[in-house]
């Protein structure tokens, strides 16, 4: 099967723009483990269905909703604030629930510039972790504007599911 081609910034804007147009009503789910994080984004964003949940052991069925997404977003430093040594299991609990060419965007920071704590994860572990998933790198970004990624502390990475 051929590959798709890397991404740059049309071309995840328009990856985006079609998982949003094709979405069935009910597609956005967004979860979180944190009650405080929870009620901000209902109040933000009251039209989606929030779910507490632990991604480590995030299962969709669970909660009722499809493992079929285009799309799925981890912004605001997930992957390196997660509990130390979940951050395998969880790339592979969000893989899990991408449709074949789906696309797993996540945002995080580096280093102590761009993050709280300590880095959880490197990028190299980052992609490691997609890779054992089924999930191939497309493109890097140095921000959710799609600037070019040029080592920073910061990185906005879009993996894509096998077809």
């Amino acid at each position: 099967m051929a590959q798709r081609p890397r991404i740059g910034r049309r071309e995840l804007e328009r990856e985006v723009a079609d998982s949003r147009c094709c979405a069935r009503p009910g597609v956005g789910q967004a979860l979180d483990l944190d009650d405080s994080m929870l009620d901000v984004a209902r109040a933000h964003a009251p039209e989606l269905p929030w779910f507490r949940a632990d991604l480590a052991q995030f299962d969709p069925a669970l909660l009722g909703i499809a493992a079929d997404f285009d799309l799925v977003l981890a912004a605001g430093n997930v992957l390196p604030l997660l509990a130390a040594g979940t951050e395998v299991a969880v790339v592979k609990r969000l893989a899990g629930v991408l449709r074949p060419g789906g696309l797993l965007v996540a945002g995080f920071g580096l280093d102590a510039a761009h993050l709280p704590v300590p880095p959880g994860i490197t990028l190299a572990e980052y992609d490691e972790s997609c890779a054992a998933v089924g999930l191939a790198l497309v493109g890097r970004f140095a921000t959710w504007d799609a600037d070019a990624y040029d080592g920073g502390g910061y990185a906005v990475s879009v993996h894509r599911a096998s077809a």
